[in-house]
């Protein structure tokens, strides 16, 4: 290796050992320059760029020189940890496969891969990961940590709390540990233990700002079930600082500075989505609220949204996201400040009586939803009812908070009904089972697609007298078209803010199964409510 090489390379190491990371980068780019073909300073370029977070440069560098060097490990857990912090688990995994079939003693290899595969849902292979890392290890505390994560996945609930508390004894500091006993609580319905843990976790100061944010986040949700809810949005704002899939998303970045709701005269305002369909919907409840502070607006929605609500508030633009990956910018920023869907909340429902303002929002397609009162009018029974009985989305962790259709067959059975399928997805198995096994027939229409055509579900909800559903985004659309809904959630889902029952809207009809009961307990409940509602 040339001297001038050397130089710079120890140049850069200094660098790196007094915490300048940006200058050790800029030297080891000076070295990679001098000598291109050696692969220890391209090494040391890439894990300083891991350590300066810059996690989307850090994967697409220790990618590229695994194209070029296949067979080495080194660059397999570059790889590997770069994409665990992007929330890239299934690539992660795949690296962290190849490290521990070459090094089945590589106990760290070990614990990526039992986080990688618990995120990405395999949780039987988690468990069994989790295993490995503590047969090697039996007394350090991060292996008890995995398998108290491992063992929530599975459902394990006290057996992962009695983990986690055993990873605290071993070191009373482990933050991880600590906090996921916060975790625990929060699915024991227990929010004001993982308040008291949240708490004490950030009281240590020990936190990095990812760990701060990831604790400030998960809080947030047992501050919300409280009703506390100026507290709980303000530690919600921290999910956009979380660095896995559990965090708020698309992560954007802005010039346009936040709005913080103060009324504006002159400016535009961005409001741009975030999360899933529902919570969308959940968000925009609040739009008409926005459009008495700022008159200039435009909203970046689910392009499935734009008919209805292009319709239903005509003086704002409605127009898909416009973002560049992974930069995360706007293609151009043609307005003055923004804000996310989900910050909206913070400034307009910072109070449990602020929802009582919550009102139907959404206007329907007066021809299409005049066709579907021609075609719910031809149905033999005077009540024309919606159902929704689960996610099109399912895993273990969401199972819990659905139904299945055959759950419902009390339900079913009420006479003097219509039922009228509202679920999206492949469930022709599911209504031809009903049919068969119950004897009732759940109507739908071979031309309205209930997942992507949301203009033509809008129209025929306004058209039913009720809808009956999980807490999908179907909760969310039918109150939003005035619809009278009932939604089926767990018991103190946060949404309820400590009521023990939903309050986005002032009239839903809220059920909920007894804590760690089964959703479909609560199913003769509902068919007494409605017998008494429409019988």
């Amino acid at each position: 290796m040339k001297f001038d090489t050397l130089k710079t390379i120890e140049k850069a190491e200094t660098a790196r050992r007094k915490g300048n990371l940006p200058k050790a980068l800029a030297l080891y780019e000076r070295a990679i320059e001098l000598e291109p073909d050696e692969l220890s300073v391209k090494l040391s370029y890439g894990n300083v760029l891991y350590s300066l977070r810059e996690y989307s440069q850090s994967a697409r560098y220790f990618h590229a020189l695994h194209l070029d060097h296949p067979h080495n490990d080194t660059i397999w857990n570059g790889c590997a940890l770069s994409y665990l912090k992007l929330g890239e688990f299934q690539l992660a995994e795949q690296f962290l496969k190849k490290l521990v079939a070459h090094k089945p003693e590589d106990y760290d290899s070990w614990v990526a891969l039992c986080l990688a595969a618990g995120s990405t849902g395999n949780h039987s292979d988690t468990l069994f990961y989790a295993m490995q890392a503590l047969q090697l290890r039996p007394l350090e505390p991060v292996a008890h940590n995995n398998l108290g994560a491992a063992l929530l996945n599975v459902r394990r609930t006290y057996d992962a709390l009695m983990a986690f508390q055993t990873a605290n004894t071993l070191d009373p500091s482990n933050l991880d540990a600590m906090s996921n006993q916060g975790t625990v609580y929060s699915l024991l319905d227990e929010p004001d233990k993982a308040i008291d843990v949240y708490t004490r976790c950030l009281a240590t100061g020990k936190a990095d700002r990812d760990t701060e944010a990831s604790i400030r986040y998960r809080m947030s949700y047992d501050l919300l079930k409280l009703g506390r809810l100026a507290e709980g949005w303000q530690m919600y704002d921290s999910g956009f600082d979380v660095k896995d899939i559990r965090a708020r998303n698309p992560q954007r970045r802005f010039i346009a500075q936040r709005w913080d709701g103060r009324p504006m005269a002159g400016k535009r305002l961005l409001i741009w989505r975030e999360q899933g369909l529902g919570d969308e919907l959940m968000f925009l409840s609040t739009l008409p609220e926005v459009i008495q502070r700022c008159s200039d607006i435009v909203i970046e929605c689910d392009a499935r949204l734009i008919p209805a609500l292009s319709r239903s508030f005509p003086r704002v633009e409605f127009r898909p996201e416009r973002f560049s990956r992974p930069a995360m910018k706007s293609d151009a920023e043609d307005f003055d400040v923004q804000i996310p869907m989900g910050s909206l909340m913070g400034i307009f429902r910072s109070q449990l009586e602020d929802f009582s303002r919550a009102t139907a929002y959404v206007t329907a397609d007066p021809v299409r939803a005049a066709d579907f009162r021609e075609r719910l009018d031809a149905l033999p029974n005077p009540v024309k009812i919606g159902i929704c009985w689960r996610s099109g989305k399912l895993d273990p962790q969401r199972n819990p908070s659905y139904t299945a259709l055959s759950d419902w067959e009390p339900i079913l059975g009420l006479k003097n009904i219509d039922f009228i399928n509202l679920q999206y997805g492949d469930c022709a198995a599911e209504l031809d089972n009903a049919r068969q096994h119950f004897g009732t027939q759940i109507h739908h229409w071979s031309d309205l697609d209930l997942r992507n055509d949301l203009d033509g579900v809008f129209a025929l909800m306004s058209e039913l007298d009720y809808v009956v559903t999980a807490k999908t985004a179907v909760s969310e659309m039918a109150p939003a078209i005035g619809t009278s809904t009932a939604v089926l959630v767990p018991r103190n889902a946060w949404p309820s803010f400590g009521t023990g029952k939903l309050q986005t809207y002032p009239d839903i009809d809220t059920f909920s199964p007894a804590v760690g009961a089964p959703m479909r307990d609560i199913i003769p409940a509902l068919a007494a409510h409605l017998h008494k509602k429409f019988g």
